[in-house]
């Protein structure tokens, strides 16, 4: 049975997904950082087992990122990744009170423009905002 749950997965659940999708590898400190420090996170669960998830990093006012939106890849094309996102714009939009709006971020893997326009995402560079810009720093 397939449950949407409002908590964060395991460490060892989180990097299982992680490496499941081929994301970066993470140190068990950043990755416990990663999800001690979210401001919201959805893990999805099919008979206790995680998944999926998505995580939303914040300061707590209008500046929001959505991050680690991910599905492992025996559940994807299953709607799993759209009802993640769906619930996170809605969790979101909860927490206004009436006048109120934020701004979520996200960066969208090369390909994946589509599924985050249908929740209202625009592609950066646009008429009104510059590129979207990173810098991967190591030690």
């Amino acid at each position: 049975m397939i449950e949407y749950i409002d908590e964060a997965p395991t460490l060892e659940e989180y990097k299982s997904m992680r490496k499941a999708v081929n994301f970066m590898n993470l140190s068990d400190r950043i990755a416990k950082n990663a999800l001690n420090n979210a401001f919201h996170i959805t893990t999805v669960r099919d008979n206790g087992r995680a998944i999926g998830m998505i995580r939303v990093l914040s300061d707590g006012s209008y500046a929001n990122f959505i991050t680690d939106v991910m599905v492992i890849p025996e559940y994807q094309k299953k709607g799993i990744g759209t009802e993640l996102m769906r619930r996170t714009v809605d969790y979101m939009r909860s927490t206004l009170e009436e006048g109120e709006t934020i701004v979520l971020y996200l960066m969208s893997a090369t390909g994946k423009e589509p599924f985050y326009k249908q929740f209202g995402f625009r592609e950066r560079p646009n008429e009104v905002w510059g590129a979207g810009m990173s810098q991967w720093i190591s030690k």
